[in-house]
């Protein structure tokens, strides 16, 4: 396929993924991204969008408003992750962002059976050779990292390109994010990240608020402010509804944090 190349992993279960967002996601990726200028193109991360549709209309719009290559969503986009809500996320997707890739990371409040039927698989990987541009996906929604996700997260960053970004639900236990995160796999997934020279930024969601830091020494954000309720409270980052655009401007990377009106 010119121009883009999708990988997915040989790992990925026997599925069809034919009629999910993924699959549509992947096919408007690749013409968005025939388009693209290589030296200057952005992305935008959001998540956390359940329960307050007027808010996550916010961020759609405000995403649009970016031209962006596609949205990279951190997963918990309904409350129980049913058919009723996941189609209503569907819509909100068609009616507000037409012709815009959206990628999903699966979280907590998913249901595992309308996520691979109708939004696509639970871990994934990206890549836009044209760009030197990758991503990979990984599913940590129950709260830990398996071996198996470790080891494929280890082959897909054995190929990145220049501009590779890993993204999932929930942030690792650190000194900064402790409370609302994972340890089983955390201390793996920092030695990983830090061997791997390619990798410009990481993703989480699951915390209701924006925050940074870094993580294996790399840009590691926390994006959970599109629609969930806000923390009432919390030792770090800030209660903000928001999404991030990333820009990736002649090989250097920005990331841009832009709250909801």
């Amino acid at each position: 396929m010119i121009g883009l190349l999708l990988l997915l992993s040989l790992f990925l279960p026997a599925v069809s993924y034919a009629d999910t967002l993924y699959h549509r996601s992947s096919a408007q990726l690749e013409e968005r991204s025939r388009h693209a200028a290589t030296d200057d193109y952005c992305f935008v991360v959001m998540g956390d969008s359940r329960g307050n549709d007027v808010v996550f209309k916010k961020a759609l719009t405000a995403a649009a408003g970016f031209n962006p290559l596609f949205i990279l969503h951190g997963g918990d986009y309904s409350a129980e992750g049913g058919e009723e809500e996941t189609a209503s996320f569907l819509k909100l997707l068609q009616r507000h962002i037409p012709g815009i890739p959206v990628f999903v990371v699966p979280g907590n409040h998913e249901n595992p059976k309308f996520f691979t039927k109708e939004i696509g698989p639970s871990y994934f990987a990206f890549s836009v050779p044209r760009l030197g541009l990758k991503v990979v996906a990984l599913d940590n929604s129950n709260e830990a990292l398996s071996p198996a996700e470790l080891d494929y997260l280890s082959k897909e960053l054995a190929s990145a390109p220049g501009s590779t970004f890993v993204a999932m639900h929930v942030p690792p236990e650190t000194k900064r994010w402790r409370g609302h995160s994972f340890t089983k796999g955390a201390a793996e997934l920092e030695q990983v990240i830090a061997a791997a020279p390619t990798v410009r930024g990481l993703f989480f969601a699951h915390s209701h608020l924006y925050d940074e830091t870094i993580f294996g020494g790399v840009p590691a954000f926390i994006s959970g402010g599109a629609g969930a309720p806000l923390v009432w409270m919390s030792r770090y980052g800030e209660r903000v509804n928001h999404i991030i655009v990333v820009r990736v401007k002649k090989g250097k990377v920005s990331y841009q944090m832009v709250q909801l009106k």
